[in-house]
Formats: structure tokens, C-alpha cells, sequence
């Protein structure tokens, strides 16, 4: 088999089972049966430590009742903060409190499991339900590498200039526009820029600083497919006017594509309490085939996936990312960074349907679509328990406001308003506010 290359970013973690990667076993989520089965090493609980050095233990299950007989689904077992975390994900096995007993219990039990496809597109144990009646262990299934074409990555084409046509949306006229634009649009790229505002300028570039709760949403950025003329991505100035009714718009279930969607989720789950009901991440595309290339020994030669690296190796676009960590929290937004913003949204069309024509003749379509829906689904959650567990700028907003003695007061304090940093929750409150503050100066 040729030497896979280095850099791929794994579409499991580096100390994961391979067992559990298999496109012939994807769920949304469902309960099933299961025994545990041995690692290669001969243990039920293997020791694993992460790249950043977080230790956990793996367990392997085998299904063995069903449609997904003898295929396997992995069990991470991370420190518990708490027994009330401990019984969440192991249920009647929780009472298991050192590793030999874990063991011993595992080595034993039939349990039923509930299952998902995680956002990297291999099949985990969410939690454990309950102790089932004994059932004899299958034979293994799976996974079957692809049979891959040689020439199944089509050849890097020649270098070509942006042909997107970027619109900046600054008032509120402008969005109702745009809603009623698109509203039939059956798919829209999507991707937001960020400014880390709560924190130093020394603390922006540690890992978890870039949460929705540290900071605002500076512009999203949604594209809309050619209908004719060029590809056109609509800007919305976050500080300028509110971008929800577009928002909204992406969450009433048409498709939306984003790559790392994990990352726009949290920020619009958080602001603006929205949920992409449809959504295709392009990374996790990626990924997922990249896995699959791989098992079956083909050298596709893509040294990561980054979005700069898949525009430039399948479509021939080459997008300046020293952007990407330019000074979105400026009063002014450049030409440039406002063109890099809707380009970074209008190469995902025509790269989602390259990726996913080469997923469906891999056989993985589905199971990155579904990775694809766990990972915003997730990242809606983390966004939400984030809200409720962190502090946000509501108490600022609302003295600006009772500050207000006159109608041109309150209004200056709009444009501050939008650039503070408040959870969806914290909005809403803060709008009614703003509208009672209005009302009794008019009076």
C-alpha cells in the first residue's frame, strides 16, 4: 500500500479504532446492541492520550442485533467532571469505578447503546441505556475500503481570477432586499468574520479564545449560486444592521454549505438563536473522503483541509488568507478584506458539488452529510450551554440605554449596541428595552 501522506488532518482522532470508520454503518442517532471486543493490543479499555495531551480510554463495541450487525461504534471514556457526568455516559455501568472493575463488567455485558455519527464521520457511543439480555457476538463486518478509479481526483486546473461579485449590506432596506433576493434560493454558501473584542490582543490567539461569548460577529457572508452573470456574495455589516432576518433565512431548512460549520454555528446559535436545519460542511466532506482514499491506498497528495487548500488544488482559486487574521474589530473595513470575506463564501458552491460528486462515487456521501449535520448539531449545543454559563455585556447595554435622555441619544447608542457582546437571550431582553426607553422619551 503507498505511503500515506503527512498532514492530512485525521478524520478520527490519531489513536482511534479504524474499525469504527465505515460507510456502511451511519446513523443519525438510534439505540442498538452491543458487546465490547478488543483492541489489536488485546485490551477492552485502551489507554489513549489526544495531541494535546488529554488522557481517556477507548472501548470498541460490536452491534450485535439489527441492520448494522457485526459492525463497531467506539466508546470515548474522558475524565468525568462529575458522577453526574459519569452516569450520563455510562448509565448502569457507572457504578464501575476503577478500570479493572469497567472491565470486567464490559468483558461480561450485553448493553444497549445509543449511537450517532459524530461530527468526524465514524459511529460513536453516545451513552449507555441499559444491561440487555446476552446475545452471541457476530462475526466482524467492515469497513470495506473503496475500489478507487485512478484518475477519480480530477487534475489541478490553471489559476483563475475571482469572478464573485460582492454586495455590502449596511441598512436595514438593504436585508429586507436580500431576504426576498434569495428567497427561493435553494442553496447559499455561508461563512461569518469574527473580532475577539472581550479579550487582550495577547490572549486572541489562545485555543478557545475565538468563542462566541469572547467576542461579536464583524460580517456574514452569505453567496447565492449564478443564475446569470457572476456569482454574487451579499456582506452584511454586522455593526452597521442586524443581520437575523438573513439568518433566518439559512435556518428554515434549505441547504446551506460552510466549511468547518461547527465554527458558524456556535456564533449564530449563540447571537441569534438560529439552527441550520440542512446543513453540508465542506471540511468534513473533505475529510471523510480523504479517510477513504486513504484505507484504499490512494495518493491524492492534499496536504491538509483548509479551505485555501481545496480552492486552489480543485477549482484553481487562490484566496489571500493573510486576511483571515487581519483586524475585523476596526471601525473601517478595507476593499480588500471586504472582497477576500465574500470570496471565502462563493468558492464553496462550486467546491461542494466537486466534493460531493467524488463522495458519491466513493460510496460516502451519506455518511458525511450526516457527519456534517453532527457537528453543527453539536456545536449548537456547546453554543447554548455557553450562554448559559458564561457572562455577556447585557449589563453594559442596558445602562447605555437608561442612559439615553434623548430620542438622538438613544439612537447614537444603536450602533454600540450592535457590537456588544450579547447571547440571543440577552437581545431579546436588550430589545425590549430599547423599545420602552423609545417609548417613554417619545412621551
Amino acid at each position: 500500500m503507498p505511503s500515506v501522506p503527512t498532514g492530512i488532518p485525521p478524520l478520527m482522532s490519531a489513536f482511534s479504532d479504524p474499525r469504527w470508520f465505515d460507510r456502511a454503518a451511519v446513523v443519525v442517532k438510534g439505540d442498538f446492541l452491543c458487546r465490547a471486543v478488543p483492541h489489536a493490543d488485546g485490551s477492552l479499555l485502551r489507554a489513549a492520550e489526544t495531541a494535546a495531551g488529554g488522557a481517556l480510554d477507548l472501548v470498541t463495541l460490536r452491534i450485535v442485533d439489527g441492520p448494522l450487525l457485526g459492525h463497531h461504534a467506539g466508546l470515548l471514556l474522558w475524565p468525568p467532571r462529575s458522577q453526574a457526568d459519569r452516569q450520563r455516559l455510562l448509565g448502569p455501568l457507572a457504578d464501575a469505578l476503577d478500570r479493572e472493575s469497567l472491565t470486567q463488567r464490559f468483558a461480561t455485558a450485553t448493553v444497549r447503546c445509543q449511537l450517532e455519527t459524530s461530527p468526524f464521520g465514524d459511529l460513536e457511543v453516545r451513552k449507555i441505556l441499559a444491561i440487555a439480555d446476552d446475545h452471541p457476538l457476530p462475526d466482524p463486518q467492515g469497513p470495506e475500503p473503496p475500489v478507487v478509479r485512478a484518475d477519480l481526483l480530477p487534475p489541478m486546473p490553471s489559476s483563475q481570477p475571482s469572478q464573485t461579485e460582492v454586495q455590502v449590506l449596511r441598512t436595514v432596506e438593504e436585508v429586507r432586499a436580500t431576504v426576498a433576493l434569495l428567497q427561493d434560493a435553494p442553496v447559499l454558501g455561508l461563512d461569518i468574520e469574527t473580532a475577539c473584542t472581550r479579550l487582550p490582543p495577547e490572549q486572541r490567539e489562545d485555543r478557545g479564545a475565538f468563542e462566541p461569548w469572547n467576542g461579536t460577529a464583524r460580517l456574514v457572508q452569505i453567496a447565492a449560486p449564478a443564475t446569470s452573470g457572476r456569482p454574487t456574495t451579499f456582506v452584511v455589516d454586522c455593526w452597521s444592521v442586524d443581520p437575523g432576518p438573513l439568518l433566518r433565512l439559512l435556518g428554515d431548512g434549505r441547504r446551506v454549505l460552510a466549511h468547518n460549520a461547527k465554527f458558524e454555528q456556535s456564533w449564530i446559535k449563540y447571537r441569534w438563536d438560529v439552527e441550520l436545519r440542512e446543513v453540508l460542511d465542506t471540511c468534513t466532506l473533505w475529510t471523510v473522503i480523504v479517510g477513504h482514499l486513504n484505507a484504499a491506498g490512494y495518493e491524492h497528495g492534499v496536504v491538509d483541509a483548509k479551505l485555501v487548500t481545496l480552492a486552489e488544488r480543485f477549482l484553481g482559486t487562490e484566496l489571500d488568507k493573510s486576511f483571515q487574521t487581519s483586524d475585523w474589530g476596526q471601525a473601517e473595513l478595507s476593499v480588500e478584506q471586504l472582497a477576500y470575506a465574500g470570496e471565502d463564501a462563493a468558492v464553496l458552491l462550486p467546491l461542494a458539488t466537486l466534493l460531493e460528486g467524488i463522495a458519491h462515487e466513493l460510496g460516502c456521501y451519506e455518511q458525511a452529510s450526516v457527519a456534517s449535520q453532527a457537528g453543527a448539531r453539536r456545536a449548537a449545543i456547546t453554543a447554548r450551554f455557553g450562554a448559559e454559563r458564561n457572562a455577556d455585556e447585557q449589563s453594559e447595554a442596558l445602562e447605555l440605554i437608561s442612559s439615553a435622555t434623548t430620542s438622538d441619544a438613544l439612537d447614537a447608542t444603536a450602533a454600540v449596541l450592535r457590537r456588544l457582546v450579547l447571547s440571543a437571550a440577552s437581545r431579546s431582553t436588550v430589545g425590549a428595552a430599547y423599545v420602552a426607553r423609545r417609548s417613554s422619551l417619545a412621551a
